[in-house]
């Protein structure tokens, strides 16, 4: 599963739902064990999510502006729909803090894909998805 993630490797800009534009980079690292996605939410802020192989479960390690780094696994992939899920996470302290909670990754091809994802806030949970097509 981590090749189908591979081919991310490059430079993608997109429009969330509403209607912020980030810059989102992929890079192999570590002999080609990690792909590094990093975020630019704005000048000086950034959000960062490793993947990595564990035995046969593919993990996503995303370290959060909040100050919390969430643990997702891939719970299920179809026609180039990829599903995470929480499953644990460190520097929080209940799940009641905000947090990412799931995404979903549809790859659209060599030079686009759509994210979404979920975040637990106060009162309930948060959508955030765009389109993301490649630059580079």
């Amino acid at each position: 599963m981590f090749e189908q993630f591979e081919a991310l490797a490059g430079e993608w800009v997109g429009m969330t739902n509403e209607d912020r534009q980030l810059k989102v980079s992929y890079k192999l690292s570590v002999n080609g064990t990690v792909l590094v996605e990093t975020w630019e939410l704005r000048p000086g802020l950034d959000a960062l999510t490793l993947y990595h192989m564990d035995g046969d479960d593919l993990i996503a390690t995303h370290y959060c502006p909040l100050g919390n780094q969430p643990r997702l696994r891939l719970e299920s992939s179809s026609d180039g729909i990829y599903y995470f899920e929480f499953v644990s996470a460190t520097n929080m302290a209940s799940m009641s803090e905000e947090h990412n909670q799931s995404f979903e990754f549809q790859i659209r091809g060599a030079n686009e894909f759509l994210r979404s994802e979920t975040y637990v806030k106060a009162g309930g949970a948060e959508l955030q998805s765009g389109v993301y097509p490649r630059v580079s």
